[in-house]
């Protein structure tokens, strides 16, 4: 079980354990950093638990296994909505259909991925949930941070801390898989998420623009870094990968005095503020902060 999947060796046979013991939960947490392949785990996991053949894995050729794979099984659902905020209305959904019983069996699954980005009024929606869920229930948080979730919420759910791939596993899975050698320079700063290390493939031109652009801003004109931020920034549903890029390489050239005016420009984002003014805004604020340390030392 879990081929395919590399790394977090010890959650696959403790999950694979739960399958085989029929011990199953009404609430897990996953966590870890993003994009190290907790939601391909609850996938597998879920998958797994549907299946109608006894053999503690999934089959892939029963009803069951074959509308997982075909992303049409009426009992299982995934609620996610990126960086955004998970708003009351949206747990209040899950909370009304999780009261239907499955159609399919005598189980349902649901998902909620980047569940920290829950607002304190929708996790205390689910909270209700949580405390008597129905017995055909199971609910599974994915987070990269769980700190921001209720501890109430925390102490309801049994928790998988799952663990950032080795980054000679991801150079062999970039090179196998994808036929790609990553530049060594940008390893550090996938911090061990393949989600990571796949958005640089698809983006190298780009990250190799914020490379030069952020790691010497005490010798570019702001009206020059102004100019770059069309390309760095035009895929706005790339921005938060990229801030998390940037963050990475002021960590590494040690310009911690920056790293703040990031996790501020994203609050700002996640408030869905104008998004060329907060830009611009996090542009001229941490050119400022470059150089008006540089000039005073």
């Amino acid at each position: 079980m879990f081929e395919g999947i590399e790394g977090n060796n010890r959650n696959k046979n403790l999950l694979s354990k739960i399958i085989e013991n029929k011990n199953v939960s009404h609430s897990y947490i996953f966590a870890g950093t993003k994009g190290i392949g907790k939601l391909l785990f609850a996938k597998e996991f879920s998958k797994a638990l549907f299946c109608e053949n006894d053999k503690n894995k999934p089959c892939d050729i029963c009803p069951s296994c074959k509308k997982f794979s075909n992303n049409n099984h009426p009992d299982f659902y995934i609620l996610d909505a990126g960086e955004e905020s998970i708003k009351n209305e949206q747990i209040r959904e899950i909370t009304q259909k999780i009261l239907e019983k499955p159609t399919n069996g005598d189980r349902k699954i649901y998902i909620i991925n980047n569940a920290e980005n829950m607002t304190i009024q929708a996790q205390n929606s689910l909270l209700k949930t949580l405390e008597e869920p129905p017995e055909y229930a199971t609910i599974i948080l994915i987070v990269g941070n769980e700190n921001l979730l209720l501890n109430t919420i925390k102490s309801r759910c049994i928790k998988f801390e799952f663990n950032n791939l080795d980054d000679n596993d991801i150079i062999k899975i970039l090179k196998e898989k994808y036929q790609y050698d990553i530049d060594l320079k940008f390893i550090k700063s996938i911090n061990g998420s393949m989600e990571r290390a796949l958005k640089i493939k698809e983006n190298e031109e780009i990250y190799y623009k914020i490379e030069k652009a952020f790691t010497n801003l005490q010798n570019i004109d702001i009206i020059d870094l102004l100019k770059q931020k069309d390309e760095i920034f035009e895929d706005k549903d790339s921005t938060y990968d990229i801030l998390d890029y940037v963050t990475n390489t002021f960590y590494l050239n040690k310009q911690l005095n920056c790293l703040q005016l990031v996790e501020e420009a994203k609050d700002r984002l996640k408030k869905n503020c104008n998004y060329d003014m907060t830009i611009d805004n996090f542009l001229f604020a941490i050119w400022e902060e470059i150089n008006g340390k540089h000039n005073r030392s």
